[in-house]
């Protein structure tokens, strides 16, 4: 399969999968981004806010400062805007790992349901199953999220080098995609009883199948101030889209490279 066919492949499943979510009454997997996204909003603030005043007691009682005066107010206030922002940054950089791991058990549901239904394959419920597929999402997320880092790191000191690091945005947009498409597949490749270098490999063959799958979720994660809800809901589709995309490519009755 051609590096075109795998990313027209990638994208055209997309609109499979929100056709193929409606058909088989599967839309109610939505409510689950909007719990997570209150979830993540009422929690989020809470925990900020919380280590904003615990920040702020510690600094006020270590400059010995009056909590009346001027100048104690002043910093408080430079400090919560200060973790905030930072918060604000830290939570866009990893947003897209939070999501994935904390949806990671209605994904592996997700993709299990998608399957049966494309190839009629049943898989008996099993707790301890479901327990090994959330662990192992949450196992692979962290992997991805450490190998993104580095080349961002890597990225980052490239793009010092004339003309070469003009194309460090489109680089970086394509590596997350890469990861995102990777967890989103890996899914199938648990069922397939594949360990985690066995899944690199099918991942590697079919890595513009997987960058062009990561895309539009990173695509949304990048919208402003919304990007996380938004794609919380795009989470759902690339998963679905991902198990249509990969059974089609017929990569589990071939060779692994």
């Amino acid at each position: 399969m051609t590096r075109i066919n795998q990313i027209g492949l990638g994208l055209r499943t997309y609109g499979q999968a929100i056709s193929f979510i409606f058909k088989n009454k599967l839309a109610w997997t939505f409510l689950v981004p909007l719990g997570l996204s209150l979830l993540m909003l009422i929690g989020g603030q809470a925990l900020v806010t919380d280590f904003i005043d615990y920040l702020k007691e510690i600094v006020l009682d270590w400059i010995k400062l009056d909590t009346t005066g001027f100048l104690s107010k002043f910093i408080s206030g430079l400090l919560e805007v200060v973790i905030r922002v930072i918060s604000f940054l830290v939570f866009a950089y990893l947003s897209g790992y939070i999501i994935i791991v904390l949806m990671s058990p209605v994904l592996a549901y997700l993709s299990e349901k998608t399957e049966q239904i494309i190839t009629g394959k049943t898989y008996d419920f099993s707790l301890k199953q479901l327990i090994k597929d959330i662990f192992r999402g949450i196992l692979l997320a962290l992997r991805n999220l450490l190998l993104e880092t580095f080349f961002i790191i890597l990225m980052f000191f490239i793009s010092f080098i004339p003309v070469i690091g003009w194309f460090g945005t489109v680089v970086l947009f394509l590596i997350s995609s890469y990861f995102y498409g990777f967890s989103f597949i890996d899914y199938n490749n648990e069922r397939q009883k594949m360990n985690i270098r066995e899944s690199v490999s099918i991942v590697r063959k079919y890595r513009w199948m997987a960058i062009s799958n990561g895309s539009v979720f990173s695509f949304f994660l990048l919208i402003p101030l919304c990007g996380a809800f938004v794609s919380t809901f795009a989470a759902i589709v690339s998963t679905v889209a991902a198990t249509i995309a990969i059974h089609q490519t017929n990569a589990y009755t071939s060779d692994i490279d």
